[in-house]
């Protein structure tokens, strides 16, 4: 997805062959642009259905972050 865009959470992202034709790249270019947000867990992939976005992390609960002493 460019930078800068946003979709809601589960939306189907579009097509590896309709994005690669759209920016006029490679599909295997595509593949690895995609790499990092699915390896951040931001989008899944699901053989046979498609890129979704993925659920939001939860928000953090406050707190405040365990002491190392």
């Amino acid at each position: 997805m460019p930078r800068g865009a946003s979709r809601r959470q589960d939306a189907r992202l579009p097509a590896e062959r309709g994005l690669a034709e759209e920016y006029g790249v490679t599909r295997l270019t595509v593949r690895r642009a995609a790499r990092v947000p699915r390896e951040r867990g931001l989008i899944l992939a699901v053989h046979g259905e498609g890129t979704f976005v993925a659920d939001p992390l939860p928000d953090d609960q406050g707190g405040d972050p365990p002491s190392g002493a």
